[in-house]
């Protein structure tokens, strides 16, 4: 069995809601308890410079020894090894509908119940329609790429359904039910959405500033959230749900959000407008004592969208914008990660686009840096004479005479003392120029 967490000076009291029981025999291998949830075990390991930490399924579906077999393989997938534990599949075949079921209920441990619900309608409506017959392992990339392409529905939904589908065919290689590395979805780009994402130049912070102070006597609640959001970059939904008891000094201390519990950081701007909101009730921005609805934030920043003629912005732009500024102030991208609540860094180096100003500077000084370099001449130094030529210049013969005393060439000699008495010069004249 695992090994049990012992008291330390770090960890006095080892029985918390949320823990860690591990393994003994493969480091990495734990089993998580916390309250509200069945068990879970789990992966945690430390590779390419980062902490991973993956699901493997719940304990009532999966012995030790099961749990150990595909914590082998999934270490070694996450680390990049080269040779892998063979695994016997638990049944000779399993159909992409049967096995469905099993994916959601290994899942649901690290899902949000929102999470869960989606996976289960994409399923339910895209999915298993068309594969939920098969043998899980004889699908193929041609067959998904057909699939997705004349897939039904919004391409925001295709894109979800292939991500669901692509880990399905995942969880399917570690259990044994098909050859690793043989994900179907694998490589299959998924298409853009067609939305328009908005890059805030200091113009529209500035006309967004002004019409949010002509809405503060009559919307002053949602007024005050939309700035909020500008100057935090966190998610509508956190600010809409913020609690008073989650202020601690500078920063808001979420138990839950998009990717788990984090912390919003707040600036002496925020602090500041935090302060002047009135206490009415648990939440901060409130209306009649319960949070202000998505409903009535919508239609107020559709008004204030169309005043400063960005129609198409979205609030969530404000969050693309609060990192574009981070990042074009030389913010290194784990702080940004850090600031906006990313799980995975990769997400935040989606927002580095929105920072071409910077880059595009940057490229104009190296480029004006390295023209001035380019242009600069390079000061000669005194030439050392030929041996000849230094001969010749410590006695006091004419060019004939020493070049008959020494038997060489007069023509030869001429041009040897000619062309270093050229070289002395311009290095003279390089000399006085500088």
């Amino acid at each position: 069995m695992p090994a049990k967490l012992k008291p330390s000076a770090s960890n006095p009291n080892p029985i918390s809601a949320d823990r860690f029981e591990w393994d003994t025999e493969v480091p990495g291998l734990a089993l998580r308890l916390r309250s509200g949830r069945q068990p879970a075990w789990y992966v945690q390991i430390w590779t390419d410079g980062r902490n991973v930490r993956r699901v493997i399924g719940p304990e009532t579906s999966l012995t030790l020894e099961q749990a150990r077999d595909m914590a082998h393989v999934l270490i070694a997938e996450l680390t990049g090894a080269t040779t892998l534990v063979p695994l016997v599949p638990e049944t000779p075949k399993a159909t992409v509908s049967e096995f469905a079921a099993r994916f959601l209920d290994h899942g649901a441990p690290s899902w949000k119940p929102s999470t869960l619900k989606a996976h289960r309608s994409l399923f339910t409506c895209s999915i298993l329609p068309q594969f939920g017959f098969r043998d899980i392992a004889s699908i193929t990339p041609q067959e998904v790429a057909s699939w997705f392409a004349r897939g039904q529905g919004s391409q925001g939904t295709r894109n979800r359904a292939l991500a669901v589908l692509s880990g399905l065919m995942r969880h399917a290689e570690i259990l044994g039910l098909r050859p690793p590395g043989s994900n179907p979805c694998q490589g299959l780009r998924r298409r853009k959405n067609r939305f328009e994402v908005h890059r805030l130049s200091e113009q529209d912070y500035g006309r967004l500033g002004e019409a949010l102070r002509r809405i503060e006597d009559t919307e002053p609640v949602i007024a005050a959230l939309i700035r909020f959001l500008t100057l935090t970059g966190c998610r509508k939904s956190e600010a809409r749900l913020l609690r008073w008891d989650m202020l601690d000094a500078n920063r808001a201390a979420l138990p839950d959000s998009k990717t788990g519990p984090r912390a919003i950081w707040l600036g002496k701007a925020a602090l500041a407008m935090i302060s002047e909101r009135p206490l009415t009730c648990e939440f901060v921005f409130s209306i009649k004592d319960r949070p202000v609805s998505a409903s009535r934030i919508a239609k107020v920043w559709n008004t204030v969208r169309d005043e400063i003629v960005l129609p198409t912005l979205r609030l969530h732009d404000l969050r693309h914008g609060f990192a574009s500024v981070a990042i074009s102030s030389g913010e290194a991208l784990r702080t940004v990660s850090g600031l906006l609540g990313h799980s995975e860094l990769q997400t935040t180096a989606g927002y580095a686009q929105f920072a071409e100003a910077p880059v595009r500077q940057a490229a104009e000084r190296v480029a004006e840096h390295l023209e001035r370099t380019l242009s600069q001449r390079v000061p000669k130094t005194m030439p050392e004479p030929p041996a000849i030529v230094a001969a010749f210049l410590a006695q006091g013969m004419t060019v004939r005479d020493f070049a008959a005393q020494e038997g060489v060439s007069l023509s030869t000699l001429r041009q040897k003392v000619g062309a270093y008495n050229r070289a002395r010069r311009e290095a003279l004249a390089d000399v006085e120029a500088g």
